[in-house]
Parts: C-alpha cells; structure tokens; sequence
C-alpha cells in the first residue's frame, strides 16, 4: 500500500489562478499544483524563492476531487494612480494625470476539494507535521482565501494509489450528485477520462512553471451518498 497524505480543502473563497494576465486573474475549476505546493511551502516556512519548493512538486503526485465544486464569482477591482504602466512600461493614458485600470478577479464560492498527494513516507510525514503547526498563514490559493477547517486530514496506507483513495474517501457534506475528479497521469494508463495538460508545475525559475498531464472523470454518487465507482463517464470542465 502506498503512504497517501490527504489534504481538505474547504472555504468561503478559493482562487486557484492558472492562466492569469495582468488586470484578469482567473481561477482553475481545481487546485493548481503549484497553489497545493505553495500552501506546503507556507507551512513549512520555506520563501518563495526556495528550490525546495521545485524538488517537492517534482516528488509528489497529486489527485483531487471536486466534492463541490462551487460557483464563480467576479470580483472587480479599481486602481486610480498618476503612475500606472502599460504592459510595456509605457504610461497608461496621459502622463502626470490620473488614469483608472479596472482588474477581474474570480473566485470558487463554497467549494470543496479532497486532495491526495503521493510521495516518499518521511516527505508526507514533515508535511503533515507542518500542516498541523504552520509556520506560516495558510490560504487557500490567495491570501484573501481563509480556509473554514483544519486543511489536514491523516496520512493513509489503506489504498493501493491516488485513484482509489478518490473513489474511497467520505464525501463531503451537501456533496453534488456528480463528482469530477483529477488525477496526474503518470501510471495511469487504464483510466478511463479526458487527458488534459495543465501548465501548472512548479520549474525551478522564480514564477516558472511547466506541464503535467492530469485525467478527469466523473464518478455518480449513489442515493446512499456512497461513491459508485461502477458508474463513471468522460468528465466535463
């Protein structure tokens, strides 16, 4: 049996950006890896600078499930200044009067997600640790994003891999009749989904990052509120 660290993911807000520009910041419809190992880093007290934080995405493998998976809300932000900058560095608008930039945010309301991450026992174990006394504020994908429960569950050694944890694991409460889960690929090769590539791994450059290949599907919840692993289709975004 493999060690299976379980993360909980539950909050008012989540903001998980993976395709954020400038005045858009986005959120993914799932953690990003990089958000998951940035909320370690912040755990464990490392900056965000630290090489550590690479070698652990690099180490671990992550699955997560979108017990609820929440509802999108746009938030907009003004910033009113003499000195805003274009894209190119260029003053946006006439140069020593005000001008106003409009920024989107998105955000997950209500969500919630359970997050397995497969890696070395001693490495799930400092985690652990470290999520029970972090050293730093943790946040759900940004720091507005207070998680609304302890983010550790337990180390588990009672699945064989990622998947079946996912299909195993108690849901959580107001669950949706549907869940979609999503799995890196890496030794999967027997599951049935769409393969995605998510641009959301952390490289060892400051705020560089590379792809991953994840699987999604859908797994019907029976009317006992049980996962019915038989029943599973091609997941949707």
């Amino acid at each position: 049996m493999q060690p299976l660290l379980v993360l909980r993911l539950e909050g008012l807000l989540q903001s998980w950006g993976e395709i954020s520009k400038w005045n858009y910041r986005d959120s993914a419809v799932f953690p990003t890896k990089s958000g998951i190992v940035g909320l370690l880093g912040c755990a464990l007290g490392w900056q965000r600078n630290d090489p550590r934080l690479a070698e652990l995405s690099q180490q671990l493998r992550m699955g997560a499930r979108a017990d609820r998976k929440g509802l999108i809300l746009t938030d907009f932000h003004t910033v009113q200044s003499k000195h805003l900058l274009t894209a190119l560095g260029k003053h946006r608008g006439v140069k020593g009067q005000f001008s106003t930039l409009v920024s989107h945010r998105d955000y997950l309301q209500d969500a919630y997600f359970t997050v397995v991450l497969q890696g070395e026992q001693e490495t799930l174990e400092q985690i652990y640790t470290a999520l029970k006394h972090p050293k730093w504020t943790l946040f759900l994908g940004r720091k507005s994003c207070v998680p609304s429960r302890p983010i550790y569950d337990r180390i588990y050694y009672c699945y064989q891999d990622i998947d079946e944890a996912l299909s195993a694991l108690p849901l959580a409460s107001r669950a949706s009749d549907v869940i979609t889960v999503e799995i890196e690929s890496q030794a999967y090769t027997d599951i049935q989904g769409n393969r995605y590539n998510r641009n959301d791994a952390l490289g060892t450059k400051p705020r560089s990052f590379f792809s991953r290949e994840v699987i999604r599907k859908r797994i019907v919840v029976s009317t006992g509120g049980e996962l019915n692993v038989s029943q599973q289709g091609d997941s949707v975004h």
